[in-house]
């Protein structure tokens, strides 16, 4: 869910989808609070509409002139990123929980960016009463990055975009090793 300050480019964007994986460790700190900090791989894409004018000059109806065209679509932008998030649990019953904390996040496949690590914050809750424990988040940036790559398409427009992280996340977890 991409957002932005300016509300125009707002309409030129689509939401998308992503996955990623990662390994989390937590520690008890006291009563009912514990803490998890992990690296994982996240894998986003969104969709940015795009409009590049063609100016050819030429002849058209018989005479010379200057002519354009109009070129536009959709561009996919992925976005592979590394992930350290830094969460505090507080346990409200033996199962549910909420949890809350910061990230902070490095963009790999753009060239150009204009904050690098990006920081968001995360809200959420969860339960952990099997081994299989679930979580659903909100994750929001601190402030706009901007991202995009220096070398231009066959038709002459530039890909990159500026967005605020704002994001819904479904997250999975399976202890693979637990000290007793």
């Amino acid at each position: 869910m991409p957002s932005e300050t300016i509300p125009y480019f707002r309409t030129q964007k689509k939401d998308g989808f992503g996955a990623g994986i990662g390994v989390y460790a937590s520690r008890n700190l006291f009563w009912r609070v514990s803490a998890d900090a992990g690296v994982l791989y996240r894998y986003t894409e969104m969709k940015q509409y795009y409009q590049v004018f063609d100016n050819t000059g030429g002849n058209y109806g018989g005479g010379t002139g200057y002519s354009s065209s109009l070129i536009e679509g959709w561009d996919k932008l992925p976005m592979h990123s590394i992930v350290v998030p830094i969460h505090l649990r507080l346990h409200l019953t033996k199962s549910l929980f909420i949890r809350g904390g910061i990230e902070s996040a490095w963009l790999l496949n753009y060239e150009m960016m204009n904050e690098k690590p990006e920081f968001n914050w995360t809200l959420g809750f969860g339960s952990d009463k099997h081994k299989l424990s679930w979580s659903v988040n909100y994750i929001k940036g601190f402030k706009d990055q901007g991202f995009g790559n220096s070398t231009p398409e066959a038709d002459g427009h530039y890909k990159g975009s500026i967005y605020r992280n704002n994001m819904l996340q479904l997250s999975l977890s399976y202890p693979i090793w637990q000290k007793k």
